[in-house]
């Protein structure tokens, strides 16, 4: 016997699911994700049904080839191969990890410059794949988001590497310890068979590393000409880092929750800058 829901209910879950997309780009680019993936899907199976392979005729387009069959032409596939996933169970892990580093990382950024990131991350990651490839000519074409979520991971250790989380929802740890861990996984991975998803992984992650602590350059450039002799701009700076890393040490050790409102309020105009 089947099962119907009421129409009301149904319109109240499409509701709820606008309104979560809506909430955040975080949650927007988690839709965009699944939504490729089920295009991915619904194209192998219709070349499944057709005894055509559709499914790959996506992949040649949109997916990143090695160095020996990439061209200058594909540059788009530099970007487009995170939005792809080899499976359901690559495609949660990367959802999941970038819901919650992407929140992380918006205790302290503002959420466009999370998803640039995100977008810069993926980037790197597959530069990094196309040129380590020129010795391993023989790599799969890679797909998935995984460099991006590694630069949004590492950019939030690199903000408050104290910042306790929990492992399976028991264990509380240092976030990085969570993000040694899975550099370590990558490291140890690159003379496997996924040692081009290794190489990207650890691309996005020197991305997120390298503009952890710089924000700037993700919402644009200043171009302001500097005045000699005056010293009280040097000591604003300074006097911000200052409080930055007061700010940064007190939620390792209490949390982001018991930061005072004008706490917060400087983190939020601090991400802005």
């Amino acid at each position: 016997m089947g099962l119907a829901f009421p129409p009301s209910h149904q319109n109240d879950a499409v509701q709820n699911l606008r309104r979560w997309l809506k909430e955040s780009r975080v949650h927007a680019w988690i839709g965009v994700l699944i939504a490729c993936f089920a295009l991915q899907t619904i194209l192998e199976v219709l070349g499944w049904l057709g005894h055509v392979n559709l499914e790959g005729a996506l992949l040649s387009y949109v997916a990143l080839p090695a160095w020996a069959n990439w061209q200058i032409g594909q540059i788009w596939t530099l970007l487009t191969y995170g939005f792809l996933h080899y499976g359901f169970m690559h495609l949660l892990l990367n959802c999941v990890m970038l819901y919650f580093a992407g929140h992380m990382l918006k205790t302290f950024w503002t959420d466009l410059q999370v998803v640039r990131l995100f977008l810069v991350g993926i980037i790197t990651g597959g530069i990094a794949f196309v040129l380590i490839s020129m010795w391993s000519p023989g790599w799969n074409r890679l797909m998935g988001a995984s460099a991006g979520v590694l630069a949004l991971l590492l950019a939030a250790t690199r903000m408050s590497p104290r910042m306790p989380v929990y492992l399976l929802g028991i264990f509380k740890v240092p976030l990085w310890v969570v993000s040694a861990i899975l550099l370590f996984i990558s490291v140890a991975g690159l003379s496997g068979e996924n040692g081009g998803g290794q190489v990207a992984h650890l691309g996005g992650a020197l991305a997120g590393w390298v503009l952890g602590r710089s924000p700037e350059y993700l919402t644009g450039f200043s171009w302001r000409t500097p005045r000699f002799g005056r010293r009280a701009p040097l000591r604003v700076v300074r006097e911000k880092t200052l409080e930055l890393d007061a700010i940064l040490e007190k939620i390792s050790k209490v949390g982001y929750e018991k930061l005072s409102p004008q706490e917060k309020d400087f983190l939020k105009r601090y991400g802005q800058n």
